[in-house]
């Protein structure tokens, strides 16, 4: 029986990841064949491991190999334990309450990385480090995107580092190890050149698309390793899906906070939808992120926030109402798809959008909102979605349907090992 260490995240405010991650662990249930899986979250009681000691050091894959086999060292004197079944609590968590902890937890964290940069690894990661120690295969699946930030320094690649070198101390005990279910988005050097020594030891990679496996390859990461499947979050299904009366007036709108706006060009997009009869409303994966944009709709242009939802399949279901959905997040996007709802896309300051719709061969690239006149091409597909310029009910009752059956790649090439 293979014993398979799934990771994804298992605590998030974004409703996308919470579909994401309760999708893989879905599919590794129902496709590992002879498998038992022990899922986890982010590594955690690793972060001595700070990105600035890296940039210190005159050779930093060295030190970095340096820092893994220590950690081997520490893992191997630990206890024998049973490799246990365990499906993982994913938790979607609410903007309200308890982010003032957060903000106090961010206060305390450089404390809290100092003395744990004094350990090989704090007594918060030694459970995790015995049963992964047990492990035939580690799999990692992350939130979806593989990043080291979006503020072009690799001092803050903080969660990027900790699960590389989970990942590599697995390689180096001898445990058998994959990435799956993600984009990568990866800008600094260092990271880059991290990233390759990593993945180019793994057994399988399975990306979201395109652009990720060309930046896996331009890094030296073999192309033989890499395959391509959707995001799993495209399984989503929910009571009466199929089935839901759209409501033709309503739009959902969606600008992330990468997407490059002024409140003159919020203005002009909301009342260009309203002079259509349509009742605009906000809706987001990620509210805590989006907190700003949220704000700024409700109290200046009187743009309600979509709510009565406490789960991804909920907000699927919310999604599916409405007549179409414009928006820039992926998840926001694909769970309005999951009903056959049309989505009109815009593109914040990555590839990410444009990578997943053209994998599934969409009928609309997302337009660039880093580009001028961006929102005149937004109106302008607006009225061409309207006078039905696209074939969306062959997308929706064929193409999409085949890479619904593609997304299973994430999980059936275990079978093959």
């Amino acid at each position: 029986m293979k014993k398979i260490f799934l990771i994804t995240k298992l605590k998030t405010t974004n409703i996308g990841n919470e579909a994401l991650s309760h999708e893989i662990i879905r599919l590794f249930k129902d496709t590992a064949v002879d498998a038992m899986i022990n899922v986890n979250g982010r590594p955690f009681g690793l972060d001595g491991y700070l990105p600035s000691r890296l940039l210190k050091v005159a050779d930093p894959i060295q030190e970095f190999e340096r820092w893994a086999d220590k950690i081997v060292q520490q893992i191997q004197k630990e206890p024998e334990v049973h490799f246990k079944s365990d499906d993982g609590r994913v938790q979607l968590l609410k903007s309200s309450g308890g982010h003032k902890v957060d903000k106090w937890k961010s206060k305390l964290r450089p404390i809290k990385r100092f003395y744990n940069s004094l350990l090989v690894y704090s007594n918060e990661y030694k459970q995790r480090a015995m049963m992964l120690k047990q492990a035939d295969w580690l799999i990692y699946s992350g939130a979806g995107e593989v990043t080291d930030g979006y503020h072009g320094n690799f001092s803050d690649a903080h969660v990027l580092l900790r699960q590389l070198i989970e990942i590599r101390v697995a390689q180096k005990l001898g445990i058998q190890t994959a990435a799956v279910n993600q984009s990568i988005f990866v800008n600094q050097p260092l990271s880059q050149q991290i990233l390759a020594h990593v993945y180019r030891n793994m057994k399988k990679i399975v990306i979201r698309g395109v652009s990720s496996r060309d930046v896996l390859i331009k890094i030296g990461v073999p192309a033989d390793l890499i395959e391509m499947a959707p995001d799993s979050a495209i399984n989503t299904s929910f009571p009466n899906a199929g089935k839901v009366i759209k409501n033709k007036n309503r739009v959902g709108l969606n600008f992330s906070n990468h997407v490059k706006i002024n409140e003159a060009q919020m203005q002009q997009i909301i009342q260009y939808l309203q002079s259509l009869g349509k009742e605009v409303v906000y809706c987001t994966n990620e509210p805590v992120g989006d907190a700003g944009i949220i704000e700024t709709l409700t109290k200046k242009f009187n743009v309600p926030l979509l709510q009565g939802h406490s789960n991804y399949k909920e907000y699927a279901a919310q999604l599916s109402e409405c007549d179409f959905v414009i928006s820039a997040r992926v998840h926001t996007n694909m769970l309005s798809m999951i009903s056959h709802t049309t989505v009109i896309p815009i593109e914040g300051n990555d590839f990410r959008l444009e990578e997943l719709l053209s994998g599934f061969e969409y009928p609309l690239m997302p337009i660039k909102s880093q580009e001028d006149g961006w929102v005149e091409r937004l109106i302008e597909r607006v009225e061409k979605v309207r006078a039905n310029a696209y074939d969306f009910e062959t997308f929706f009752n064929t193409r999409f349907q085949e890479h619904k059956k593609l997304s299973l790649r994430n999980a059936e090439w275990i079978n093959l090992f």
